[in-house]
């Protein structure tokens, strides 16, 4: 570290640092008032917390050591906050404000183990009273938060994917809200499907929208669609079988109209623009194959393990 007096009679102190991807040389610099035994203390301190700041952000493999979680939390959520909507960037929020409340600020994100996470998450449960339900979106900011340390270089894993919680056994009350998808998990969902296939990704939206079994839906052929009382509808009378549509779904009472929400007609409309030869309307790409149940269970489990949505279930 060296001192320059400035124009005005000032104090600015600097120090240089190799910047690893182009192996030159940087400088950064902090102005004070008086070269005294004091502020050169402050100077040096404050050079080193600039240096570690810029290098945290460069990206060359290596891991970035001193970064706390308020600072992570600080820098994670702007950038999350352009990549969902915006209610679901206020509870993300909400409950990261709860954990760097509650977890400490000042932890460094390196030491942060699946135990940690495991003993706060049981901690929620059986000393904040929070529902089975509450603890499972923690877990998920949880694992948004250290998901972006990972990418980042502050941690080598991330340590949410270990992480074990002792959920209480669940009331039926619980159990039926459990069961269901919030708008936020939901949301989760279908973004991680149309990331993978936008045609499963629309299947499954029309799935949530129309409240059809995976069989009906993908036998579903532009004839089924009809209007009746003014309402576009599905006729129901037939299911999908060894990619066959075959008549009869599962029970006679299955055989039903049902209206569809404008939603389900863009979505629709959206697969039939890139219909490739195939009778069904829903198909797995470009080869027109019929939507596989495997393919989709397997993206399935896959969703539950990276989003941590414990209600995902196969279809």
């Amino acid at each position: 570290m060296w001192s320059e007096t400035t124009k005005d009679g000032r104090i600015k102190f600097r120090e240089q640092y190799k910047d690893p991807l182009t192996g030159k040389y940087k400088k950064v610099s902090v102005t004070y008032d008086k070269n005294t035994n004091t502020t050169r203390r402050k100077a040096q301190i404050d050079l080193e917390s600039k240096i570690q700041h810029k290098l945290r952000h460069v990206d060359d493999g290596t891991i970035k050591k001193g970064v706390t979680l308020g600072e992570l939390i600080d820098e994670w959520l702007p950038i999350y906050k352009t990549m969902v909507k915006e209610h679901t960037y206020i509870n993300n929020k909400s409950r990261a404000t709860i954990i760097r409340n509650t977890l400490g600020e000042d932890v460094l994100v390196a030491n942060i183990k699946p135990v940690l996470l495991s003993n706060y998450l049981d901690d929620l449960i059986y000393k904040k009273n929070y529902k089975n339900s509450s603890v499972q979106k923690f877990k998920g900011t949880l694992g948004n938060l250290l998901r972006y340390a990972k990418k980042h270089n502050y941690i080598k894993t991330n340590p949410i994917k270990e992480a074990d919680v002792n959920y209480k056994k669940s009331s039926a009350a619980d159990k039926i809200e459990e069961k269901y998808f919030d708008e936020e998990e939901l949301n989760k969902i279908l973004k991680y499907m149309y990331k993978r296939s936008p045609h499963y990704g629309r299947f499954c939206e029309f799935l949530y929208q129309t409240g059809l079994r995976f069989g009906e839906a993908a036998a579903l052929i532009p004839n089924d669609i009809i209007e009746k009382d003014g309402k576009q509808v599905a006729v129901i009378n037939s299911t999908l079988v060894n990619k066959k549509k075959q008549p009869s779904p599962k029970t006679a009472k299955s055989n039903r109209d049902v209206t569809l929400p404008k939603r389900a007609l863009e979505i629709i409309h959206d697969e039939e623009k890139e219909a490739n030869g195939t009778q069904f309307i829903f198909s797995s790409g470009r080869y027109g194959y019929p939507m596989n149940n495997t393919t989709l269970n397997d993206w399935l489990r896959e969703a539950k393990k990276e989003l941590n949505i414990q209600k995902i279930t196969t279809v």
